[in-house]
C-alpha cells in the first residue's frame, strides 16, 4: 500500500483559498489606486490580466476539494455558509474583469524606436486613468466579492 499524499485536506485548502483571496483583494486594491492616480502601460495591464488568470485557476483547482464546503460552515461557524456560491460569484467576477481587458486594450500598438529601447516596456502607447475607468469598475467589482 502506497502513503496517499494526492488528496488535498479540507482544511489546508480553505486556508489557501482565503489566503489567495486576499492576497488577490490586496493586489487589486493596489492595481486600482495606480490606475485611478496614474494610468497605466501594457505590462501594467498584462500584469492585472495574468494575476487575475493565476487566481482563477488557483480558485477552480480547490473548489472542489472533497468536504471543502461542509468545512467552510464549520470554520465560519455558520451553516447557511455558501462557499460553493461564494466561489461562483467571486469567480464570475474575476471573469468580467479579464474579458474587459481582453475586448478594451487594443491589439494593435505603437513601438518604441530602438533608440528607446531600455529595461522598460517596448510599447509607447499608455493609458489614462478615464481609459481605464471600466477596468477599475471591474477590478472593484472582484474586491467586493471578497469580505
Amino acid at each position: 500500500m502506497s502513503f496517499r499524499s494526492s488528496n488535498v485536506l479540507p482544511a489546508k485548502a480553505y486556508d489557501t483559498v482565503r489566503g489567495a483571496a486576499v492576497q488577490l483583494k490586496l493586489n487589486l486594491q493596489g492595481f486600482n489606486t495606480r490606475l485611478a492616480n496614474s494610468g497605466a502601460d501594457y505590462d501594467f495591464v498584462r500584469e492585472i490580466y495574468r494575476t487575475l488568470g493565476r487566481a482563477n485557476d488557483q480558485f477552480s483547482a480547490l473548489k472542489t476539494t472533497p468536504g471543502l464546503a461542509q468545512y467552510a460552515r464549520d470554520a465560519e461557524v455558520d451553516q447557511t455558509y455558501d462557499v460553493a456560491g461564494a466561489f461562483t460569484s467571486m469567480q464570475a467576477a474575476i471573469a468580467a474583469a479579464s474579458d474587459w481587458i481582453v475586448n478594451n486594450v487594443p491589439a494593435s500598438v505603437t513601438v518604441k524606436p530602438p533608440a528607446q529601447w531600455d529595461s522598460s516596456t517596448l510599447i509607447s502607447d499608455t493609458f489614462t486613468p478615464a481609459q481605464t475607468g471600466g477596468l477599475q469598475a471591474k477590478l472593484s467589482a472582484v474586491i467586493a466579492e471578497i469580505s
